[in-house]
């Protein structure tokens, strides 16, 4: 065994004096049976002597004898158990010692930082201890957390050099980069002070953790003591596993509120199948009753639960499977680990910290390893220099969920985003910027200095794009330009477009003037390029919604490299490159659409546009619930005016008048300089705007075009409409550029900016249209759909609309049909009854023409007798005839009609 770097390991790790002591006896026990665990005999591994020691409760009842090499005092389950948990701690400290070393440390050990750490207590004070190193001061930010106590970060590093004979003199970020690369836990303590003045204003009468008054101790520790019990008893239950796993699940779901898992996932297993509910059940008992290390236990369990996903329980997110281990494996053993939200885990590692926590893609050991070091650290801190005398790691993600309260409003679906790919990521948006003003001002210094970022002379999109910037949106300062030469891979003497990361962080306020916000920046030391998905313009605003764009987040926010043979198998070309070159082609541009939905007023062509929009900008599948869930509506619209905010989403409406020179380019005044008279000037239209800003971005961009058909279409389009052709698109195969007549400029329209039209087949029939158009588009109609209308105030809404549409194509045609959105919204008597009036029958009187014996027709009042009549919705009485008409066809009996005061539905009520 290596003791002393094994000792100082655990030392580092945060584990009490105790239990750094128990565990160095107990190594030894082991290697006195099985040999040095650092040169084991050929065939015998840590794995092969854990296996020894495998004991189940079966085996405890069974009363089958010690399968390992050394005796057991007492209870034979819970020796061996222990000392299971003894050898998972050696494999993790010879999993560290195994990571490469050097980068970052300046050659230090973490025995080096403990020697340091031993001087400065041999010394008088910390003050002295400071004093003995010329040029430091008291910490300001960053102090090293050691066994409850705070050790000044930079000048235990700076000791620890000089005593291995290095003339570095790093800075305070340095040192804490060494020491979080040797596994120690650097604190913030600004933070931290800030969070605790929280934390005591939110709990009035607080003292200590054990008080058993108070604001903590009523909403924070007596619920959670209340939760432990109760699943420590059904663990040490004889019920079966799927029993208790249930039991087990609940009890930390449905009982009450600030429980830890989630209840939509609840929800998915209850409307799963037999097997994978029992299988699910299962797991949550088998990850309570285990008895080994709790970092096994729950990465054993983690993996167990990761492989429902594929085997019925496929909405079962990562975050949710962190959640479920770590909870209740600290509902169990509360002095190990403690609750767990992915959310609130993540803003404390960033604000007190400074980590990025849970940044791996796929689930690994270390990631909750780090966490649970972190918790213990601030145990001891909370145990000895706070003096709060805290029962378990429970206090502690008390004190964090309390103090960072506001981080708690987001919805727990929120909270749980799946990604196509394995890595934890928010929805965003992940803002890329720009640090210079025009091209030589470059404001990255300064930036990073005041922990700003600002822009110069914003546009009013601009503008609204800064005011959009929340606190804990990450953000990058980046540079683009092309590249043709020393590029990681063969670009075929192309030119590349390029953006460099040159720092990251997270956004701490917005200032309110849509042109600077306050940033916690984190400078990187070499800026890292990255190739092909790129964007020039100052501002670009990226969400996690296809492969791309989560690629980009993960190379600039967590690390990872980009996968340069990806993107060129995946890209028929690449960004960036020059005008005399055939443009950029992404693998979401590949099929550019062109769609008119069309039908009666009234179907949802409004609702369904705005749908196909954010799909195709946001790259979601057909399939995504927030295009088709009514219930998200609200959400769906403000996806939509974001986007459309931020200049992905046009919208023009055509009318009789609409032009050429409105719609592409059109020459318009414009003073001269003296002021006297005026020239003309070529102004781009909705079209070219669209197509120029899509063609300099690695964004979809959608154009709207409503009431499509009421324009003249060879007017409007001209030549160009041609260039919407799919295959004639800038970067397809045949792509063309056209030359415009005004600008004499080169234009086509690029692959990633799609058209939807909308028609109202009332208007016009679709057989009417222009040839060259219905060739080019694609037409999906949308007609009236009575599912989607229920019973109200006992009027059947389906019935009362299909029958209405019915009468209306017997009498006109399909396409006059009434659509069910004028319903869709009714909630009660009344407003049924101001649909009919003011919507539905002024509709059909127009459709027929005031011919009000049809409208009646279609309302069921119609009626072949002469006389009066008094109908459902409208009634008829018989006018008088003049004198002297005689008994010609001028004296013919007339009727004038009128809507009632009061309807009736009596054919449409519910039995």
């Amino acid at each position: 065994m290596k003791e002393n770097e094994f000792k100082a390991w655990m030392q580092a790790e945060g584990y009490s004096k105790t239990t750094v002591n128990t565990q160095m006896t107990d190594v030894r026990r082991i290697e006195r049976a099985y040999g040095d665990l650092d040169n084991l005999p050929d065939g015998l591994t840590l794995a092969a002597i854990r296996e020894t020691m495998q004991y189940s409760k079966a085996d405890e009842r069974a009363g089958r004898p010690n399968p390992s090499r050394f005796e057991i005092d007492g209870n034979l389950y819970d020796g061996l158990a222990h000392f299971r948990a003894t050898l998972n701690f050696y494999r993790r400290f010879l999993d560290t010692e195994a990571l490469p070393r050097g980068v970052g440390t300046f050659g230090l050990t973490p025995q080096d930082i403990l020697q340091a750490i031993d001087r400065c207590d041999a010394a008088k004070s910390v003050t002295d201890f400071i004093a003995s190193h010329e040029g430091l001061g008291n910490p300001m930010k960053f102090w090293l957390l050691h066994r409850g106590k705070r050790y000044p970060s930079k000048a235990i590093v700076r000791d620890a050099l000089g005593h291995i004979g290095s003339e570095e003199l790093p800075g305070g970020g340095q040192c804490k980069t060494a020491l979080d690369a040797l596994g120690f836990v650097v604190i913030d303590w600004k933070a931290f002070k800030e969070l605790r003045e929280t934390f005591l204003s939110r709990m009035s009468g607080f003292k200590d953790f054990r008080q058993q008054n108070g604001d903590y101790w009523a909403n924070e520790r007596r619920p959670k003591d209340r939760a432990i019990q109760q699943v420590q008893a059904i663990t040490a239950s004889p019920a079966d596993d799927r029993s208790a796993g249930e039991q087990i699940y609940r009890a930390l779901c449905v009982d009450g509120e600030g429980l830890p898992l989630s209840q939509r996932v609840l929800n998915e297993v209850e409307m799963a199948q037999s097997e994978p509910r029992d299988r699910f059940y299962e797991a949550i008992a088998q990850i309570a009753r285990n008895e080994d290390d709790p970092l096994a236990t729950i990465t054993e369990g983690a993996k167990t639960l990761e492989q429902l996903k594929d085997g019925g329980l496929p909405g079962l997110h990562r975050a949710e499977v962190l959640a479920i281990a770590v909870s209740i494996v600290g509902t169990v053993h509360p002095e190990a680990a403690c609750w767990f939200d992915i959310s609130r885990i993540e803003a404390m590692g960033k604000r007190l910290f400074g980590r990025k926590l849970f940044d791996h893609n796929d689930f690994t050991p270390s990631d909750v390893d780090e966490f649970l070091q972190i918790v213990r650290a601030l145990f001891a801190l909370f145990d000895g220099e706070l003096g709060w005398n805290p029962v378990d790691l429970f206090d502690v993600q008390g004190f964090v969920w309390a103090a960072l309260d506001d981080k708690r409003e987001h919805e727990e679906e929120a909270r749980f985003v799946e990604e196509p790919t394995t890595g934890i990521l928010h929805d965003g948006p992940y803002w890329f910027v720009g640090a210079s003003y025009g091209r030589t001002n470059d404001q990255f210094d300064r930036f990073i200095a005041e922990g700003i970022w600002e822009i110069d002379s914003p546009s009013d999109r601009h503008r609204e794009q800064v005011l959009r910037m929340q606190p804990g949106d990450p953000i990058a300062i980046k540079a683009t330009y092309v590249r043709k030469n020393g590029l990681p891979f063969d670009n075929r003497g192309r030119s590349v477009s390029v953006m460099s990361i040159k720092a990251v962080g997270t956004v701490r306020a917005n200032e309110g003037d849509g042109e600077r916000v306050s940033v916690d920046w984190e400078p990187v030391l070499v800026p890292r390029e990255w190739y092909h998905y790129t964007y020039q313009p100052t501002i670009w605003e990226v969400h996690n919604t296809n492969q791309m764009a989560q690629r980009l987040i993960r190379f600039a926010f967590h690390g990872e490299n980009q996968d340069h043979a990806w993107f060129l198998q995946n890209l028929a070309n690449w960004g960036g490159l020059p005008s005399d070159e055939p443009p950029p082609l992404d693998p979401v541009k590949r099929s550019p659409q062109n769609l008119i939905l069309y039908g009666p007023p009234g179907t949802g062509k409004t609702y369904r546009t705005m749908a196909e929009a954010v799909r195709l900008c946001r790259g979601l599948p057909d399939s995504d619930p927030l295009l088709h869930d009514a219930a998200r509506r609200q959400e769906l619209r403000q996806a939509y005016e974001e986007l459309k905010g931020q200049g992905q989403i046009g919208f023009v409406t055509f009318h009789q008048n609409y032009a050429y020179e409105d719609f592409v380019e059109g020459l318009r005044p414009h003073p001269l300089t003296d002021g006297v008279g005026f020239t003309l000037k070529a102004q781009p239209g909705v079209l070219r705007q669209m197509a120029e800003a899509a063609e300099a971005s690695a964004e979809e961009h959608v154009l709207i075009i409503d009431e499509i058909n009421r324009a003249n279409i060879s007017r409007v389009f001209g030549e160009l409409i041609t260039l919407i052709e799919p295959d004639k698109r800038v970067g397809m195969d045949e792509g063309m550029r056209l030359t415009l007549p005004y600008s004499n400029a080169r234009f086509g329209v690029p692959a990633n900016l799609h058209f939807i039209g909308t028609m109202n087949t009332a208007d016009r029939s679709i057989a009417l249209l222009d040839t060259a158009l219905r060739r080019r588009f694609e037409f999906r109609e949308l007609m009236p759909d009575v599912s989607l209308l229920g019973t109200v105030s006992g009027i059947d809404l389906a019935a009362l609309l299909a029958t209405i549409n019915e009468r209306i194509e017997y009498l006109f045609d399909r396409e006059h049909q009434i659509g069910h959105a004028y319903f869709i919204r009714c909630e009660t008597r009344r407003d049924i009854d101001e649909v009919m009036r003011h919507k539905v029958i002024p509709l059909l009187a127009e459709y027929f023409y005031e011919d009000w014996g049809k409208v009646a027709a279609v309302l069921g009042d119609g009626d072949d007798r002469d006389g009066e009549h008094k109908g459902s919705f409208i009634e008829r009485r018989r006018l008088k005839a003049p004198k002297g008409l005689g008994n010609g066809e001028d004296s013919a009996p007339r009727y004038r009609w009128s809507v009632r005061d009061t309807f009736s539905y009596n054919g449409f009520t519910s039995q």
